[in-house]
């Protein structure tokens, strides 16, 4: 297997790489497949969206019917991290931990708020959009809530409808109670980066059509991939219905089985967090 590529907490990421590939992503006319707004518009502006959005539920009997969130963007952040990666080397998707220290004082980071870098505007900042992709006065909208106002790995925020820590959630044994807890957590954080302003204009992150055009979105999925990783590490990866494994992951050419293993995909994690029973391996701290 050729060597993994270890995706970085955000604060530790090549910044310069990630502006370099981003900045020609976005300059790619739409409809080339290295686009910005090529990828982008996967995610919300045709079929694959409903269903991979799709809640699990009580199905017939004593079954149980799964969603594919985290399969089905697990394969969309690897695609799109190839394709990143292919634009410039060094720019491996980084993780976004709104659980942090840092995010609870600043919120988003700096090098995705900054508006320019060097007199250019900054890609990490802002993207094109779907509505007009070309025109430059029209870009990505945020209003960010309170930092405080952020996910703990430790404490449950019932106030903000958060009814178990994140530390909870990677406690749950059963793979259908944590993508379904993990997805509040996950819904939060597109509502909380969106925000609206003093209008009631709703940003990009808080509206699933649009939340993919936002820069941010893909530190923020990576982040929700490597809580996935993490419970992997806990509970194992080979204890989903077998009748799951082989349900397609349109428009790629996976299926549930080919994304369980990360290493399989090329990639780790640099883990910083460890739970109980786990044993983390991969890139260290970093």
């Amino acid at each position: 297997m050729a060597d993994l590529v270890i995706r970085p907490e955000i604060e530790h990421a090549n910044v310069d790489a990630l502006r370099d590939a981003y900045g020609k992503m976005q300059a790619f006319v739409a409809n080339d497949n290295r686009s910005w707004v090529y990828w982008a518009e996967i995610h919300g502006f045709n079929r694959y969206d409903c269903w991979h959005h799709a809640r699990v539920g009580p199905g017939r009997g004593t079954e149980f019917v799964y969603d594919l969130f985290l399969p089905w963007h697990r394969a969309y952040l690897a695609s799109f991290d190839h394709v990143a990666r292919e634009q410039n080397p060094g720019a491996i998707l980084p993780w976004w931990d709104w659980t942090s220290q840092a995010s609870h004082d600043h919120g988003l980071p700096p090098s995705y708020t900054d508006p320019e870098v060097n007199g250019q505007p900054n890609p990490l900042a802002s993207g094109p959009t779907p509505d007009m992709p070309d025109d430059p006065a029209r870009r990505t909208r945020r209003f960010p809530g309170d930092p405080s106002e952020l996910p703990s790995m430790t404490e449950a925020h019932p106030e903000l409808g958060l009814n178990l820590s994140v530390n909870d959630i990677l406690a749950l044994p059963q793979f259908a109670d944590f993508t379904t807890q993990l997805q509040n957590v996950h819904d939060y954080i597109h509502s909380w980066t969106g925000g609206t302003d003093a209008n009631g204009v709703g940003g990009d992150m808080g509206v699933i059509a649009t939340s993919a055009f936002d820069p941010v979105f893909w530190a923020h999925h990576a982040m929700i991939d490597r809580l996935w990783y993490l419970w992997q590490l806990k509970w194992g990866i080979n204890n989903l219905p077998p009748d799951y494994l082989d349900k397609p992951l349109a428009p790629f050419s996976y299926v549930v089985r080919d994304v369980l293993d990360i290493n399989g995909l090329g990639y780790d994690y640099a883990v910083t967090t460890s739970i109980a029973g786990a044993s983390p391996q991969g890139g260290g701290d970093g």
